[in-house]
């Protein structure tokens, strides 16, 4: 019985019959750019839970959600505080560093990582970027955050 779905290829020198499947799932490695949402912030690191590669045009088996994000990864940069650079429900891209037994350690030291959507802690709407501050243009909340390149509200 084959493992997956997809057409045969037959070799008749070696006498063998193979399926190849139509569909290419991968696994996360090292070096993978992943979007994360943050779950829980705490002093020293922050827990994400991941929600997808943005390889376009091929599956990432996710076999593993979630994933630790330490402060000495967040900026090259001196982090003061986690809790300025981060917030639970905001959306992240982030590479991933480090793959263990006991869990998957999250980078976002590179301009192009970080935040790319956060919400308002006052009201939870959208915050848009304006220069280098977020601000909410429900209640006229501003807020800083450790916001990517491509960050989606300008």
């Amino acid at each position: 019985y084959s493992a997956a779905a997809g057409s045969i290829a037959s070799d008749s020198k070696r006498k063998s019959i193979s399926v190849q499947p139509e569909k290419e799932l991968r696994q996360l490695h090292r070096g993978t750019v992943v979007f994360a949402t943050v779950v829980l912030v705490k002093d020293n690191s922050v827990s994400l839970t991941l929600l997808q590669s943005p390889d376009a045009g091929k599956r990432t088996i996710i076999n593993q959600r979630n994933a630790m994000l330490p402060i000495r990864s967040v900026s090259r940069g001196y982090v003061e505080s986690l809790r300025d650079a981060f917030k639970i429900g905001d959306l992240v891209k982030a590479r991933i560093a480090k793959i263990s037994p006991l869990g998957m350690d999250l980078t976002t030291a590179e301009p192009e990582l970080g935040v790319i959507k956060a919400f308002c802690s006052k009201c939870r709407h959208p915050l848009h970027l304006f220069g280098r501050t977020l601000k909410c243009l429900n209640c006229g909340n501003s807020e800083s955050r450790k916001v990517s390149r491509d960050y989606l509200l300008k």
